[in-house]
């Protein structure tokens, strides 16, 4: 009397601790088949809803781990580029950015993660202007562009970048809000220096065209200053 009431409600008791077990996330519970008939069909297909469940859980943390691999590598590259590259969200909140950015509009970006970019503007004139143009054009609903920007001296110093900007698409399913509304990708390289170059070298060549126009006459002259002095000198 005791021993078959015990028979019948052990694989009970097991799939209830087993369920509690899974619900805490522990997928490796493996239950006793009791015997063949519906019972243990029931503790088959629990045993094998677990092992699924685990081979779902392995394959998420390999992901995960491949994201977090490229997310590093990711970071070394744009820390290494010479070329700034800052991400905002649709709120306009700064979310990355990398050294080269802040170098070049002369601003710590790092301190100012998560922070709106006209709270960063008030700290430089130049990134006052820089910030100023990007929130105009996405105010206009302009999210794909890609301009010269000419950071004015009376701006913190001239500068002149040449910039890029690019939507980045939403993920509903992301666990974090940002990456769910997505943002914007604005990448800029500074080319003063190459502006430069290229008037220096625009200079340069009008001044060997106007050297080359004045030596032209000249030499006629010298020649028959020469044949003259030649021929009064006595």
């Amino acid at each position: 009397a005791f021993y078959s009431p015990e028979k019948l409600v052990r694989p009970v008791q097991d799939l209830i601790a087993g369920t509690r077990a899974v619900g805490k996330g522990d997928f490796g519970t493996r239950l006793p088949l009791p015997s063949r008939d519906e019972m243990g069909f029931l503790v088959h297909s629990f045993n094998d809803m677990t092992k699924r469940l685990r081979r779902a859980r392995e394959e998420t943390t390999r992901s995960q781990m491949a994201v977090e691999r490229e997310r590093e590598r990711l970071s070394i590259i744009l820390a290494r580029l010479s070329t700034g590259v800052i991400a905002i969200g649709r709120d306009l909140l700064l979310r990355s950015a990398n050294q080269a950015a802040g170098n070049i509009l002369g601003v710590d970006l790092e301190r100012g993660i998560g922070q709106p970019l006209d709270a960063l503007a008030s700290e430089n004139p130049r990134f006052e202007r820089f910030a100023g143009e990007v929130t105009a054009r996405l105010a206009k609903g302009e999210e794909e562009w890609r301009e010269q920007m000419d950071l004015k001296p009376e701006a913190g110093g001239a500068r002149v970048l040449v910039c890029a900007c690019t939507p980045l698409p939403g993920d509903d399913h992301a666990e974090n809000e940002h990456e769910r509304q997505g943002g914007y990708v604005i990448v800029f390289d500074d080319i003063s220096a190459l502006l430069q170059a290229q008037r220096d070298a625009a200079w340069g060549e009008v001044a060997r065209r106007v050297a080359h126009e004045i030596k032209n006459p000249l030499t006629p002259i010298q020649l028959s200053a020469e044949r003259m002095r030649g021929g009064y000198l006595e």
